[in-house]
C-alpha cells in the first residue's frame, strides 16, 4: 500500500485521488467534535469551508432539521448555534438533526476531495476504527492534515503517524512511506506514551488552552473514546460499520 502524507491541505489538492482512499485528520478540533456530533445521535455532519457556504446549506435544509456549528480563530462564529468543542455536540444539541459545521482548517479539505473513492475523518478518538476500515481496502491511502493556519501541526502529524503505525504493525500492511509519512511515523512513535502533554504544549493546545478550551484537548488526545466511524456519502459524513 503506497502512503503518502500531506502535513497541510494545500499541496493536497492538486493530487489525483482517483481510486484513493483519503483520510482527513483535524484533532484539534473538527475530527472529534464531528465523532462527538454522531455519537450524540446527529443523521450527518455536512462540512463546508465558509459561513456563507454553511449559512445557504442550513438555510436549505432548515432550522427544524439543522443546526449551524463552526469556528473562526477557535471561537464559535457569530449567529451560530454551536462552535466546534466536541462538549456542545450533544443528544440535545443536534440527535435526529444534521450539523452543518465549518471551520477554519478541516471542513474545507472535504471539498477537495470528492473524487476519492473512499473519504473518512479521522482523530485520536478514532483512529482504530479509520485503521480497520483502510486496512479492509485494497488501494493506496492520502492522509491530509488540516494543520493551523495553513502550517504544520503537531497534534495532526501525530495522528497521521498513529495511524500509519496501526496499519503497519496491528494490520500488517506493507506500506511504502514518502518523507511526511516516514517523520511522523517517527513521532508517532517516539511521543505514543505521552500524548496528551506533548499536545497540550504543541502550539494550539497551549492557544485553546489560553482561551479557555483546554478541556477540548484532553478529550481530542483520548485515543479511541469515541469509536465511530464518520465517511463522507454525498456531502455527509455519516456513521458506518467497519467492512468485514
Amino acid at each position: 500500500m503506497k502512503v503518502d502524507l500531506y502535513l497541510t491541505p494545500f499541496p493536497f489538492e492538486l493530487i489525483s485521488m482517483d481510486d484513493k482512499v483519503v483520510v482527513a485528520i483535524d484533532v484539534l478540533r473538527s475530527s472529534t467534535s464531528t465523532c462527538a456530533a454522531l455519537m450524540a445521535g446527529a443523521r450527518g455532519v455536512i462540512p463546508t469551508p465558509g459561513p456563507g457556504e454553511a449559512r445557504e446549506m442550513w438555510s436549505r435544509i432548515g432550522s427544524d432539521m439543522a443546526v449551524l456549528a463552526g469556528e473562526r480563530d477557535n471561537l464559535r462564529i457569530e449567529n451560530f448555534q454551536l462552535g466546534n468543542s466536541p462538549t456542545e455536540f450533544t443528544a440535545e444539541s443536534v440527535g435526529d438533526k444534521y450539523v452543518v459545521m465549518t471551520t477554519s482548517n478541516g471542513t474545507a479539505i472535504f471539498g477537495m476531495a470528492k473524487k476519492a473513492a473512499l473519504v473518512l475523518s479521522a482523530g485520536l478518538v478514532n483512529i482504530s476504527k479509520v485503521a480497520d476500515r483502510i486496512a479492509s481496502e485494497d488501494r493506496d491511502l492520502l492522509i491530509v492534515c488540516a494543520g493551523q493556519g495553513g502550517g504544520f501541526s503537531i497534534e495532526d502529524t501525530i495522528c497521521a503517524g498513529m495511524l500509519i503505525h496501526i496499519l503497519s504493525t496491528e494490520h500488517n500492511k506493507k506500506l511504502k512511506l514518502n518523507d511526511a509519512g516516514s517523520i511522523a511515523l517517527l513521532l508517532a512513535r517516539t511521543n505514543q506514551t505521552a500524548l496528551e502533554k506533548t499536545i497540550q504544549h504543541g502550539e494550539h493546545g497551549q492557544r485553546l488552552t489560553s482561551q479557555g478550551f483546554g478541556d477540548d484537548v484532553i478529550i481530542a488526545t483520548a485515543t479511541n473514546s469515541m469509536p465511530i466511524l464518520p465517511e463522507l456519502v454525498d456531502g455527509r459524513l455519516v456513521v458506518q460499520k467497519a467492512k468485514e
